[in-house]
């Protein structure tokens, strides 16, 4: 016993030896209690298991989108209409600009589209649901970045570049050069940017944010926002079957850019290189409008339908460019199989779990009450017309507007206009009356009769 008292009080000794005593008035810090590590939170398997997100809002069903969306765009040209009356002098500018009313008022076409980006920035900034939509919009490094340009201008001019280089080969259309403006050539590339973006943000922004934030499934965010893309083409000039389901098409493929990169940048320049090679570097219809500028002019006379040309609707109603972006959306599709590659960015993660929990039955109610208001609205409008078609005939032809054989309006000339003499002038001081049957043509088409030459004496 002796023996162990001796060895423990060594022990004791080395150790108060080891670790010497802290000085007088030297204050001890006290020891910290440690830290649990933080887990992320995570949702109920209900939330899980739902088909809606539990941070959907009922302004995000697919219907009501839509239709927000375009209101956005209804909007946007009523808010430039007021601008370019009372604050922007556009066609003063235009006319300073490019010196030929035909050019302006086809420029203008695209510029026009500018307050679409107004009114969606003051959508987002003034309603504090939408703010992740900035992340989206903005540039965030990974997506929308610099090399996101380059990116999209190579996407848009190859695919477009390719479907009229094979039409040339094929002999399809004859293009021949008609000058390279500068000036024209760069406001025309900043008036399509508008368009183009303008386009982009409503649908691969807006829309395809909106179905994100509410359904779990990314495929309804896809393929809504290229149905409503595509209908909102369904009134361009010269459209086609092929033309609409290209257009359905390249929404698609855009859309999905948008999922694996989440680079809304990439698709705005991708869809301007293939609106401003079409139309202004080519010359080719684009959604079936032909510009009044163009480094290359189309031989019209010798432009025919073909694998990968539309006389009507240009590149875009061709089965071949059908064929070429299906090619491009698998080749995305597979390489986002085989690199197991996933949604690049849910901007609504955080939001989802912040309102795990929520119910959304009440929003069914409202849709319901909604899709009822509009369709009594819209069988009280049909009735109303069908009861007052008269008046509305009546006014229409005071107007000066009478119904086609298509049934939409047409602007008539005014009276002062088809009772001008028949009688023209010649160059030799002679007048020369024209036909009655003539006449009676040109007052009915709209269009100036041609006058014959006299015949000389």
């Amino acid at each position: 016993m002796e023996t162990e008292k001796v060895v423990t009080e060594d022990i004791m000794a080395s150790s108060a030896e080891e670790v010497p005593a802290p000085e007088q008035g030297t204050p001890v810090p006290p020891e910290e209690p440690p830290v649990p590590p933080v887990e992320p939170p995570v949702q109920d398997e209900k939330s899980k298991k739902s088909f809606l997100r539990a941070c959907a809002s009922w302004t995000d069903i697919f219907v009501i989108a839509a239709m927000l969306s375009v209101l956005l765009i209804l909007f946007g040209d009523l808010l430039s209409l007021i601008l370019n009356r009372w604050v922007i002098p556009a066609n003063q500018i235009g006319m300073n600009l490019l010196g030929d009313a035909d050019s302006v008022e086809f420029l203008l076409q695209y510029f026009n589209f500018y307050g679409i980006w107004i009114v969606f920035m003051l959508v987002i900034l003034l309603f504090k649901s939408n703010w992740p939509m900035w992340k989206a919009f903005l540039y965030n490094g990974h997506g929308n970045n610099l090399k996101a340009i380059p990116a999209g201008i190579l996407l848009g001019f190859g695919m477009n570049g390719f479907c009229i280089l094979m039409s040339v080969i094929m002999g399809d259309i004859k293009l021949s050069f008609n000058g390279f403006d500068p000036k024209l050539f760069f406001i025309f590339l900043f008036c399509v940017l508008i368009q183009s973006g303008a386009e982009e943000i409503i649908d691969r922004c807006y829309l395809y944010q909106k179905l994100r934030r509410r359904y779990r499934w990314p495929a309804i965010a896809v393929l809504v926002n290229a149905l409503v893309f595509m209908a909102l083409h369904m009134g361009n000039p010269g459209v086609t079957n092929l033309g609409l389901l290209q257009v359905f098409l390249i929404g698609v493929l855009f859309s999905l850019i948008v999922y694996y990169w989440d680079s809304l940048w990439t698709v705005i320049w991708a869809h301007t290189a293939w609106n401003f090679s079409q139309s202004i570097v080519f010359g080719l219809p684009n959604s079936g409008i032909v510009s009044k500028y163009s480094v290359f002019k189309l031989e019209a006379a010798s432009a025919r339908d073909g694998i990968f040309y539309n006389t009507s609707f240009g590149v875009e109603g061709s089965m071949g460019a059908n064929v070429m972006i299906a090619a491009a959306i698998v080749i995305v599709l597979v390489y986002g199989l085989v690199t197991k590659r996933g949604e690049k960015m849910d901007h609504w993660a955080e939001a989802e779990i912040r309102d795990a929990g929520k119910n959304h039955y009440w929003e069914a109610v409202v849709l319901t009450l909604i899709v009822a208001g509009l369709t009594a609205a819209s069988m009280f409008g049909a009735k109303w017309m069908n009861d007052h078609a008269d008046e509305i005939n009546q006014y229409m032809e005071s107007q000066g507007i009478k119904p086609s054989e298509s049934g939409e309006p047409v602007q008539t000339q005014p009276a002062e206009t088809q009772t001008q003499p028949a009688e023209t002038q010649t160059q030799s001081g002679e007048t020369q009356t024209q036909p009655a049957e003539t006449q009676k043509q040109s007052q009915e088409s709209g269009e100036p009769a041609q006058v014959q030459p006299a015949q000389a004496q």
